[in-house]
């Protein structure tokens, strides 16, 4: 049985068509990238799933509870690319809100504190988080009720890099434990680490794919060193060099070379492998040809 289920989904402002008759369902555990550009329709789809948008025809259901269900809710959450926040509150102050809405219990906020890892700073006013860390907020708040589905609209925007790559980890975390997650971002390369299944906007209509890989496809190679060296200092330098490209928080293996011979030099020196991925800049091709983008511009 599907998680979510979306069915012939229309939306209208005036006499245009933002959603022409979307349908779709999602599996326990899938993660799913949204992709379009601005006025697309990617808030839209979002809003209208959770019935924040009056739509002409269509249902939503999760687990078969419909999204004119009040139950609904307590299976499906939210992260908008606006945190509402309050300012003057501490975080535990706003999970606490949310837990006696649904009569939780206070250990299941402790809980989802400790899994989210906010605990060294979740007795502090918000005023003085970082956007990293309102974003680790929200996301405590969303999973506070176990949902089965998280919708996450531009998670990854103002994100330093290692807030970046603490959220991809903890979507990584969220998606293991069975939690479906759709989420919408303009960063083709945070997608593509995340999930091969990606969904395009275009035109009202929704058009799903699956990015696909073969052996001559060079890895991406994420990882942190503890005194900020970059990936020519370690590899470079070496008794035995290997070639590859930099990028941004890693490197880009040559195909020509076993991924093993990487992974094993950089972990010699110390550094932290966070994420290892094929990386053929297919996504960003299939956008460019998708959207009728002109590459030589």
């Amino acid at each position: 049985m599907s998680v979510l289920t979306v069915h012939q989904l229309t939306k209208k402002y005036g006499k245009r068509s933002v959603l022409k008759e979307i349908s779709f369902t999602m599996e326990k555990g899938d993660v799913i990238g949204l992709v379009g550009p601005n006025g697309a329709g990617k808030s839209t789809l979002m809003r209208s799933i959770l019935s924040l948008e009056r739509v002409e025809q269509g249902s939503v259901t999760v687990e078969g509870v419909s999204n004119q269900n009040p139950e609904f809710f307590q299976y499906v959450s939210f992260l908008p690319s606006d945190n509402y926040l309050y300012q003057q509150l501490t975080g535990y102050d706003h999970l606490a809100f949310v837990a006696s809405i649904y009569k939780l219990e206070r250990q299941i906020i402790d809980s989802v504190v400790d899994s989210i890892g906010v605990r060294s700073y979740v007795d502090q006013p918000v005023k003085s988080y970082s956007y990293g860390m309102r974003q680790h907020l929200l996301i405590a708040l969303s999973i506070l009720t176990n949902p089965r589905v998280i919708l996450m609209d531009e998670p990854f925007n103002g994100l330093d890099p290692t807030s970046v790559i603490e959220l991809k980890q903890l979507i990584r975390s969220l998606r293991d434990r069975g939690i479906s997650i759709l989420v919408s971002t303009h960063n083709l390369d945070i997608l593509e680490d995340l999930t091969k299944t990606i969904w395009f906007l275009k035109d009202g209509e929704l058009v799903k794919t699956s990015m696909e890989h073969s052996e001559e496809t060079p890895f991406y190679i994420e990882f942190s060193m503890p005194d900020g060296r970059s990936a020519a200092q370690l590899l470079a330098n070496s008794n035995s060099p290997l070639p590859f490209r930099e990028a941004e928080d890693g490197l880009v293996t040559d195909p020509a070379y076993p991924l093993e011979a990487y992974l094993g030099k950089l972990l010699e020196s110390g550094a932290k492998v966070l994420g290892v991925r094929r990386s053929n800049g297919n996504l960003e091709q299939l956008y460019k040809e998708f959207y009728e983008i002109d590459s030589t511009v």
